[in-house]
């Protein structure tokens, strides 16, 4: 049983009691049949009042909590909406019970509007009985918490409509395969249509990092903010659109958002995302070998014991030293990403690592952070396929 009142046909969902929390967001999709991912809701906050056995009288405590919830609304900038959730314990029959949560739903409704909630205000309230218990009926603490209500405030953001296109870089033809969208507080993901296209819903001015890995291609990742307009796209040059290099053998990607410590083969927090897209990948390629390659940016061992071979020089023995220090750092951050995957159920027969020590440095004079955080990188190169 539900009433809402002013409750417009986007908050339908809302109103059927299809609420998620504690912080949402959904996302549309339109060429391909799917259901709703991200909505246009943020919930952000949540109380609670409790009830008398058989009553549905607000004591002065459930008042004093009304009073915030009427707090958090005034003061939450953007268009809101409250969702008023009431239940019962199981005395009683079921039919009494249900007849009960209406009057619980209605007396919190009731106080919020008299108390100072506006007119206008979108509100949805739903009587749930006995039947969504969140203790035992069994003792009185488990029935003191069944006897609630729910107050959850929720605000609105504006949504814009993003529509891009993952294509073959060899062809230029669609792909057909899913494609993920995360934010700092929640991911999703939706599938393309046969010409490669989606089209999506997302809470405008996000920033969104938007992922495909598909079968017999190398993954791709963009990060964007999401703007309001298809012109807008084009006046800052930002196209929502992911080109996939196939992946056949002897050509590699670079693993380009998996970056470690200097010196040292650790990972940088940032890049920890990374791992699964790498497993995800080596998962929908069953048939792929591949070789995880290694790469340092400058390269030293910080101290040296002077023991020179018969007829060395020291500057020869620091330089045997580096390379050997090149070597196995090199290798070592290869092998952080093999350890990962054999971790997660990849064959080892699937995998080769090589250290290339620092002789492929893509920015071999790099003086600023972000060229050396990139020479500092793992690559994989499809070698072949099993059973070839």
């Amino acid at each position: 049983m539900f009433i809402a009142k002013k409750c417009p046909t986007s908050l339908q969902f809302l109103c059927q009691g299809k609420f998620l929390f504690p912080l949402l967001f959904c996302l549309v999709c339109h060429p391909v049949s799917a259901q709703s991912l991200f909505d246009s809701l943020y919930d952000a906050r949540i109380l609670e009042v409790h009830f008398a056995s058989g009553k549905a009288d607000l004591d002065p405590d459930s008042k004093r909590i009304l009073d915030t919830v009427l707090l958090y609304f005034q003061n939450m900038r953007g268009e809101k909406t409250v969702r008023i959730t009431a239940h019962t314990d199981s005395v009683g029959n079921s039919i009494y019970n249900e007849k009960l949560s209406e009057r619980r739903a209605a007396a919190v409704s009731n106080w919020l509007t008299t108390n100072g909630l506006p007119e206008n205000a979108f509100i949805s309230v739903t009587a749930f009985g006995e039947r969504t218990p969140i203790l035992s009926n069994h003792t009185e603490q488990g029935r003191y918490q069944n006897r609630r209500a729910t107050v959850e405030i929720a605000r609105r953001v504006p949504m814009t409509m993003l529509e891009g296109r993952v294509t073959d870089k060899s062809t230029g033809e669609g792909v057909e395969t899913t494609v993920a969208f995360r934010t700092k507080t929640r991911q999703d993901s939706t599938r393309t249509d046969t010409m490669g296209r989606y089209r999506v819903q997302l809470p405008k001015d996000s920033i969104v990092k938007i992922e495909v890995v598909a079968k017999d291609y190398f993954f791709e990742s963009i990060t964007m903010k999401i703007l309001g307009s298809p012109e807008l796209y084009k006046k800052y040059n930002l196209s929502p659109d992911i080109v996939l290099p196939p992946a056949t053998p002897g050509k590699k990607a670079v693993l380009r958002d998996l970056f470690f410590m200097g010196d040292q083969a650790i990972l940088l927090k940032a890049s920890e995302p990374e791992l699964p897209k790498i497993l995800k990948f080596m998962q929908l390629n069953p048939d792929l070998v591949i070789e995880i390659g290694g790469h340092v940016n400058v390269p030293y061992p910080k101290k040296h014991n002077f023991k020179l071979k018969p007829g060395q020089t020291p500057a020869d023995y620091i330089m045997e030293k580096q390379e050997s220090w090149k070597q196995s750092l090199s290798g070592r951050r290869a092998k952080t990403v093999r350890d990962y995957l054999l971790n997660h159920g990849i064959p080892a027969s699937r995998m080769t690592l090589k250290g290339y020590k620092n002789a492929q440095m893509l920015f071999p004079h790099a003086t600023d952070s972000n060229g050396q955080e990139m020479n500092r990188r793992v690559e994989i190169m499809v070698t072949g396929r099993t059973g070839h």
